[in-house]
């Protein structure tokens, strides 16, 4: 066994947690029955995915799908069904690796949790969530880590990842990535928003050595914390509070310098590093630093950077635009969607941060006091396809790269998932290309009563998901049951 695949291992058996095995492993195989039955003599079932057209982010061909328990077991031309087995007709249908959104928030003061926020993604075509393990009280980040693989058991549908709460950074919390690792959960996040992060910086260096040496990824907020606090600072002075000035609070000037940092802290340690939300055109430019030369570098934006701009924070409903950095500019949005395209930018997440409208539009909320962050898990998806596949701005391949294929490089889980080939988990959003439906958040399993998307008609929407060899999601409802999910074990950052 070789160390990969015994950290593997060593995670699955601390955890206490089921990842899922091949059928080889799992399953007896009765030839002269011509059935398949699992170790305790139960059928395993078996889904034949008919005529639909297989879009991978490196590939595009039509074939049919064999799914066998947990795993795609055969890819090939005019597949025979077996007994008992389910055939799906997909001609006319696209074919697609479920989503991995490596970027979501589904605990604390959010309004959803790992079961509405896991259906919401489901219903989306995304079959894997990345989420944060904060701790509670005294808990350390491997205490908080037991608790929430617990979770995921108990109450999710999709299946989930997290990353660990790396703050402070502390040489305590340095020891512990290798353990982090260890359970299959090799990231942390770093704010630099934190008003002591400046002052903090040689411990921000050693974390992120011994980050690297463990195979672990680190993940950045880029906004610099010295920049926001003198800005707050000066528009209160002015009275200038409301949010109508929210834009104007959290200047383009912190990302920049912030995502300065970032990189030069990945160029000096080589750490493995994921740039979340970068929302606009110089952000870009910094984090894409030529100069650098090649590094372990991943970089993320969202939705609200692509269909948005300035313009929608400064209307009568402008609180329910907010997010973490604001909304930027015309040029920005058209930048944001070349990066998606060329490949400056690798991967598509939600940072998903549901609230209720009331909650948003709470009018004592104020530049000083925030309620940042969309839901938007459930349409992530549907919308990129309609207004970038469908208008030509990026590729089928390349709209599976960006919502599924880089994150399941960037955070261990290729080629288990992110890709539909034979020997992988049957992770599958099956979409329809000419389906136009009105987005409505009335249709949407979060607990969040509005969306930004709230009105829009898409075109080219998932009719059936599939986790693990499951349909949990088909024809509009949400089938997969409470305690489905499992957490997603993932391997170390190799270079």
């Amino acid at each position: 066994m070789n160390r990969r695949n015994a950290i593997k291992a060593a995670a699955t058996a601390a955890a206490g947690l089921a990842t899922g095995t091949p059928p080889i492993l799992g399953a007896i195989v009765d030839q002269s029955a011509n059935h398949t039955t699992n170790l305790s003599g139960q059928p395993v079932p078996e889904i034949l995915l008919r005529g639909g057209q297989i879009i991978n982010a490196d590939s595009s061909r039509f074939a049919d799908i064999r799914i066998l328990g947990e795993r795609i077991t055969e890819i090939g031309p005019n597949l025979v069904a077996g007994p008992g087995t389910r055939v799906v007709d997909t001609t006319g249908h696209l074919v697609m690796p479920g989503g991995i959104d490596p970027h979501t928030h589904l605990q604390g003061s959010f309004i959803d949790d790992l079961t509405s926020g896991t259906s919401a993604a489901v219903a989306g075509g995304v079959t894997t969530v990345g989420t944060f393990a904060y701790s509670q009280g005294e808990e350390n980040a491997i205490e908080a880590m037991d608790r929430w693989l617990a979770e995921v058991p108990k109450k999710a549908i999709g299946d989930v990842f997290f990353h660990a709460s790396s703050w402070p950074p502390t040489p305590e919390f340095a020891d512990m990535l290798p353990e982090l690792a260890a359970r299959g959960q090799p990231s942390h996040k770093i704010f630099m928003t934190r008003s002591d992060y400046g002052e903090r910086r040689r411990e921000v260096i050693q974390v992120l050595e011994a980050a690297r040496d463990a195979g672990v990824v680190t993940l950045m907020h880029c906004e610099d914390s010295a920049i926001l606090d003198t800005t707050l600072a000066h528009l209160q002075a002015q009275g200038r509070t409301s949010l109508a000035y929210y834009a104007e609070s959290r200047p383009e000037l912190a990302e920049i310098i912030a995502t300065q940092d970032a990189v030069a802290l990945c160029a000096h340690t080589h750490a493995p590093m994921h740039l979340v939300h970068l929302s606009s055109s110089k952000t870009l430019d910094a984090a894409r630093n030529p100069s650098l030369g090649p590094l372990p570098l991943t970089i993320e934006t969202r939705p609200l950077y692509l269909y948005f701009t300035e313009e929608w924070l400064r209307g009568q409903d402008g609180p329910l635009y907010i997010g973490q950095p604001p909304l930027r500019t015309a040029k920005d949005v058209e930048v944001m969607w070349q990066g998606l395209g060329d490949g400056r930018i690798d991967i598509l997440a939600t940072d998903h941060a549901p609230w209720t409208r009331a909650q948003k539009m709470d009018p004592v909320l104020n530049v000083g006091r925030l309620r940042p962050g969309v839901s938007d898990l459930r349409f992530v998806r549907p919308v990129l396809f309609s207004e970038g596949v469908r208008k030509g701005r990026i590729s089928a391949e390349r709209y599976v790269e960006v919502t599924s294929t880089a994150a399941a490089k960037a955070f261990g889980l290729y080629p288990e998932r992110g890709v539909v080939r034979e020997g992988s988990l049957a992770d599958i959003m099956i979409l329809d290309p000419d389906l136009t439906h009105t987005v409505d958040a009335a249709d949407d399993p979060s607990n969040s009563d509005y969306t930004p998307f709230q009105g829009w008609a898409l075109t080219g929407w998932p009719v059936m998901t599939i986790r693990r060899g499951e349909i949990v999601y088909e024809n509009g409802q949400v089938k997969g049951e409470v305690g489905s999910g499992r957490p997603a074990i993932r391997q170390q950052w190799t270079s």
